[in-house]
């Protein structure tokens, strides 16, 4: 059996997944939005046409996670962290070059491949493959808590480059940051290798002490395929909200500065439930958690929709509640349903079905909010998205192995 890290060592490791996601998630996701009203205007574009962007990404990012995730399992995550870094400030210098809005389109589908090798699905099964079971949901909400540090720390940054030095210069000033991470992770990170394979038959693995599936069999289960469609209208919800925000809270009245501040305080709500949501999750039954959260975000999408500055922080304290937790929870029930050995695998097609959801809803909260004249509509359709992943979330459930521990462990 592998030897986990103590406690101290994973503590240090789960940081790092978090640094590592400020960078991948906040530059690339929630951090950009801070300058669509400077975009809007220098291109003259629809919140549609630049909300397009989002789709490409996602989408993109959906049919490459996949293969993505089989080569993590086949090469470790070490590699695909550093290569992804690498990209990822290649193309935020290449931010400040653009002339046409199609550059960005291209852009953001090469982002698709950096964030894919260096985003969630790697940072979680680098913590997983360290962590013992008592510890793994406090991790893994550590590590987590970066893309919602990403979403306080960068916007942040991000728009005291606007005011000093434009828009185009600061993309430039943020691509120094993931080259100083990639040295970072490739000076300490230490890759793990496995003896074993996951088998056949879904059995309890003495390397891991997780019940540890292969791609096949989990396809097979309908917990996976719940997870899939619950992952769709989550991810549907939630970018659709963040990518949307800015604009939103502007047609609200507020300005560029209360808009930036506001977004800052959603996202620590979202830390600080990722981050208890993690711990709560080594000691109650994650799935009755898992619908908790769920409903909690309903009730912010709820008070979302109705459009009104009186409910703004209501909602968005409830929606960071209820988003953080699911957030956790998806990656930690991923890990201990299926184990980590074929996480990559595994995680890579849930994350298509993700990654699907999170690109349509960036763009269609934006086009129907086109078509509407406000976001009202599009929030009301959150809610009932969100109502039907409620349902969706009963076949969630934990999967027994099919042998014992003493039948599974091999000397």
């Amino acid at each position: 059996m592998s030897k986990k890290q103590s406690f101290g060592t994973l503590l240090g490791f789960a940081i790092l997944g978090t640094i590592t996601l400020v960078v991948t998630n906040g530059m690339t996701i929630s951090g950009i939005g801070v300058f669509d009203t400077s975009i809007l205007e220098e291109f003259n574009l629809s919140r549609g046409d630049l909300k397009l962007r989002g789709l490409i990404n996602l989408v993109a990012s959906s049919i490459i996670m996949p293969f993505v995730g089989a080569v993590i399992d086949r090469f470790g995550v070490k590699r695909m962290l550093v290569i992804g870094l690498i990209f990822i400030s290649t193309l935020l210098f290449s931010y400040s070059l653009v002339q046409a809005v199609w550059h960005m389109y291209i852009i953001h589908f090469l982002f698709a491949f950096a964030v894919s090798a260096a985003g969630t699905l790697a940072v979680v099964i680098m913590v997983s493959q360290r962590a013992s079971n008592a510890n793994r949901g406090k991790a893994i909400g550590i590590a987590l808590a970066g893309t919602s540090l990403g979403g306080m720390i960068v916007p942040q940054i991000g728009r005291r480059l606007l005011d000093g030095v434009g828009w185009r210069e600061a993309f430039q000033w943020e691509a120094i940051v993931p080259i100083v991470i990639a040295v970072i992770i490739l000076i300490i990170l230490k890759p793990i290798k496995y003896k074993k394979q996951a088998k056949e038959n879904s059995v309890t693995d003495a390397e891991t002490g997780l019940v540890e599936f292969s791609i096949a069999q989990a396809m097979k289960t309908p917990v996976f395929w719940a997870i899939c469609f619950a992952g769709i209208f989550c991810f549907y919800s939630i970018l659709g909200i963040i990518d949307n925000l800015f604009l939103y809270l502007s047609e609200l009245g507020f300005t560029t500065e209360e808009a930036t501040n506001a977004f800052s305080i959603f996202f620590a709500v979202i830390l600080v439930a990722k981050l208890s949501s993690g711990v709560i999750s080594d000691y109650i039954n994650e799935h009755l958690l898992f619908k908790i959260q769920l409903l909690i975000m309903i009730a912010g999408a709820a008070l979302l929709a109705m459009n009104s500055t009186s409910t703004i922080w209501f909602s968005l304290i409830l929606l960071g509640i209820g988003w953080g937790g699911l957030y956790t929870l998806f990656n930690y029930i991923i890990i201990t349903t299926f184990g980590v050995k074929s996480a990559g695998k595994i995680g890579g097609i849930i994350s298509f079905f993700e990654g699907v959801g999170s690109g349509l809803g960036m763009w269609l909260t934006a086009v129907i909010a086109d078509t509407t004249g406000d976001y009202s509509t599009s929030f009301w359709v959150i809610v009932g998205l969100l109502g039907i992943a409620f349902v969706i979330s009963f076949f969630i459930k934990k999967i027994a192995p099919e042998k014992p521990l003493e039948s599974a462990t091999v000397a």
